[in-house]
Formats: C-alpha cells, sequence, structure tokens
C-alpha cells in the first residue's frame, strides 16, 4: 500500500539528512580552509564521509587553526561549541534514527494488526454469516413447522366442514329426489285419471255427437212436419180470415143495418134500451175498439159516433 512504501522512505529521509549536516558542516570549514591530507571517504568526495567525519574534521581544522590563526583562544571555544553541536547533532541523529526505526516498527506493526484484524475481521463477518444462516435456518424451520401445524389444523377444520356440508348436501339431495320421486308419482296418477276421463269425455262426446245426431234428424224431421203442419195451418188461416173477413164484413153490415134500425128517427131511445152485451156486439160489428171494456153510455155514444 501507499503508507507501507511511504514509511521506509520517511525513515531513509531522516536518516540521510541527518548525516548530511555534519557532511555539509565539514564542506564548509574544508572550504574555508584546505585539508590536511586530502583524503576521501568511503563515498570518494572531500572531507570523510562517515558519520563521525564532522568530529575528525573540526579536530584537524583545530590543529590546523592554532599554527595559523591569531587569536586560537576564542576560536578554540568556538571550535569546542561546535564541537559540542556536532555531538549534540549527532545524538539528535542517533535519537531521530532510533525514532525513525520505532515509528518504522511501528508502522509495521501497525499493518501486522491491520492486517490481523482484516482477517480477524473476515473471521467475525463469516462468523456472523453463518450465525445469521443459522437463525434464519432456525426460523425457516420453526416458520415451516408453525405453517405445517396450521396447515393439519386448517385441513381438519375444514375436512370437518367439508363432512358437514356433505352431509347436509347428501340429504338435501335425498330430499329433493323423494320429493322428484312423489311429483313423479303424482304426475303419472295424474296422467292416468287424465287418460281415463279422456276416454270417458271422447265416450260421452261420441254418445253425445250421436244423440245430437238423433235429436238433429228428429229436429229435422219434426221441423220438416211442423213446416207441413204450418203450412197446412196457414193455408187453413188463411181460409179462416177470408172467411173471417166475409163474416166480419156481413157482421158490420149486419151490426150497421142494426144500428140503422135500432137508432132510427122514429125509434128514440132504442139504443138505450139495449143491454150491455147487445150494445158489445153492436160496437164491436161497428169496429169500436175496446168495446167490452166500455160502460153502456160510452157505448151508445161511440155507436152513435160510429153512425156519423
Amino acid at each position: 500500500m501507499a503508507n507501507e512504501h511511504a514509511r521506509p522512505g520517511l525513515v531513509a529521509t531522516l536518516a540521510t539528512g541527518m548525516k548530511d549536516i555534519p557532511r555539509n558542516a565539514s564542506w564548509l570549514l574544508g572550504k574555508a580552509m584546505p585539508s590536511g591530507n586530502g583524503t576521501k571517504g568511503a563515498n570518494g568526495k572531500q572531507g570523510g564521509e562517515t558519520p563521525h567525519g564532522v568530529v575528525e574534521s573540526m579536530k584537524q581544522v583545530g590543529s590546523t587553526l592554532k599554527g595559523a590563526l591569531p587569536g586560537q583562544d576564542s576560536v578554540e571555544a568556538q571550535l569546542a561549541r561546535a564541537r559540542a553541536a556536532a555531538d549534540r547533532a549527532h545524538e539528535e541523529e542517533q535519537a531521530a534514527l532510533e525514532a525513525a526505526q520505532h515509528a518504522h516498527d511501528l508502522a509495521a506493526e501497525a499493518d501486522d494488526v491491520s492486517e490481523r484484524e482484516k482477517s480477524r475481521l473476515k473471521e467475525v463477518k463469516a462468523e456472523q454469516d453463518r450465525l445469521v444462516k443459522e437463525r434464519v435456518a432456525a426460523a425457516r424451520k420453526r416458520a415451516d413447522e408453525q405453517v405445517a401445524q396450521e396447515k393439519s389444523e386448517a385441513e381438519s377444520v375444514a375436512a370437518d366442514a367439508f363432512a358437514d356440508e356433505q352431509s347436509s348436501s347428501e340429504a338435501r339431495v335425498t330430499q329433493a329426489r323423494e320429493a322428484a320421486q312423489a311429483a313423479q308419482r303424482e304426475a303419472e296418477d295424474r296422467y292416468r285419471k287424465a287418460t281415463d276421463q279422456l276416454a270417458e269425455a271422447r265416450h260421452l262426446a261420441d254418445e253425445a255427437a250421436a244423440a245430437a245426431n238423433a235429436a238433429a234428424e228428429q229436429a229435422r224431421a219434426q221441423a220438416e212436419q211442423i213446416a207441413a203442419d204450418a203450412k197446412r195451418d196457414a193455408n187453413d188461416a188463411a181460409a179462416a180470415v177470408g172467411r173471417a173477413e166475409e163474416v166480419r164484413a156481413s157482421t158490420a153490415e149486419a151490426a150497421a143495418a142494426v144500428v140503422r134500425g135500432v137508432d132510427d128517427s122514429s125509434s128514440p131511445g132504442r139504443l138505450t134500451n139495449l143491454s150491455k152485451a147487445e150494445l158489445v156486439k153492436l160496437a164491436s160489428a161497428r169496429g169500436v175498439a175496446n168495446s167490452s171494456s166500455k160502460t153502456k153510455q160510452q157505448l151508445v155514444a161511440a155507436l152513435h159516433r160510429a153512425k156519423g
């Protein structure tokens, strides 16, 4: 990772930088004064390149400056301070290196801890997934058992309900079939009765038709006889009417003559001397209507009017 690569680089940078501090100071001193022996360090640079090169350089510079510069006490003091500073720098470099190494070790340990924690988290995740699966499986098992129990109870209740309904249905079907059979028997009885009544009706109809035909024949014969008798009676009646007209005419004439004779002026009061029966006969002969219901005086007056 990026952090893993950065941490060793930090340690190397700290170490290199701390080593460069005395080497740079030696280089500055070397610029101020030439080297005594012109030796080179391990890397071929002037003044040496070891971590303690600055101290050796300072010693060499100090011995050279004692014979070359005036006021060597102050220079010696400055060099002493420089050596002390270099020693402190070296100590700080060592402390920095140790701190960098410690930081590197801690970073490596942190990486190890991170890897261990990742592995542990994977194990925890796997364990938790396993526990979840176990709980889900247990819940499903309980649910399946509950479903199976509910299903069993529901099927039992449904079976009981179906048995009750089936019994009721069979009873209703039996009742309906019995009612249908009773209705069928009643219909057959009615059909037989209707057939018998129809046969009787046909017999009675035949008898009635025969009687009607006989009655018609008899009525026709009687009608023919009555027609003949009526014709004969009509002829007789016509003859009787003729004779009656003749009699009425002769009677009327005789009645008129009687009236004239009875009611002659030479014999006044003769009509009043007649009886009511005689007056009725005379009135009838003269054509007076309702003569029998009139009184004697009314008959006499009617006969006078008929005469006039």
